[in-house]
């Protein structure tokens, strides 16, 4: 009857989300969004607008990248990853964006965090697009996930019940009539391994083509540091 919010942006998500990624245990992030799907109506948690950056935040990059925020604005202003930090924020973004365009709710992109643009807060986090110098892996990367979620209706709609969430491990599944899609995080910089629950005899990454076997109704999972599946 027009007397609540229809939608909100998910800053919860993208707290949680981050938090996990710097270090906070699995179970804090699934603590976190449980707790929003208690107190959401059904239709805002399912269209909840779930996002990394925005005009009003530090660049996703930068925030994962950056091993600590410079005092001045300055300094701030003037800032560039080194090479090593770069490279491994990229690596926890590519994770951050797994989870966002799996996850129930709709996923936002801020411009540019799918080009790698870097940034403190505003005004250092709207520059212009990089055209031609876009970061290539990362843009597509965040193209591949757009094309996945389209397709999986599972992705869209479907049910999430989570399969294992402790320390560096984030693992759930979603599920929308028979079609199951399973996603498995490690953020942490070493490798991780974890068995978790499997109806059939194989299982298809989609993100890199790869097919592990399963076995007596388990699957054995080993992740590289900060790396990700989807599964089905």
């Amino acid at each position: 009857l027009g007397g609540h919010c229809d939608g909100l942006m998910n800053y919860p998500f993208r707290n949680a989300l981050l938090s996990f990624l710097l270090g906070d245990d699995a179970f804090r992030f699934r603590q976190a969004m449980e707790t929003l799907r208690e107190n959401y109506p059904p239709f805002a948690w399912r269209s909840a607008m779930n996002f990394l950056g925005t005009h009003d935040t530090p660049r996703i990059l930068t925030v994962l990248g950056a091993d600590t925020v410079p005092q001045s604005k300055d300094e701030r202003a003037a800032y560039h990853l080194a090479p090593a930090q770069r490279l491994k924020g990229a690596a926890l973004v590519r994770l951050a964006a797994l989870v966002l365009f799996t996850f129930p709710g709709s996923p936002m992109v801020y411009y540019g965090d799918e080009a790698g643009m870097e940034g403190f807060e505003d005004p250092f986090n709207r520059g212009s697009y990089p055209w031609g110098k876009e970061d290539q892996g990362l843009k597509t990367w965040f193209t591949n996930l757009g094309h996945l979620r389209r397709q999986r209706v599972s992705l869209q709609r479907g049910t999430i019940s989570y399969l294992y969430t402790a320390g560096a491990l984030l693992v759930y599944a979603r599920t929308w009539q028979n079609q199951r899609t399973v996603v498995a995080v490690n953020r942490a910089e070493a490798h991780a391994s974890v068995c978790i629950p499997w109806p059939a005899d194989t299982a298809l990454d989609l993100l890199s083509g790869r097919v592990y076997q399963a076995k007596d109704g388990v699957l054995p999972l080993y992740l590289p540091g900060r790396t990700g599946m989807l599964l089905e």
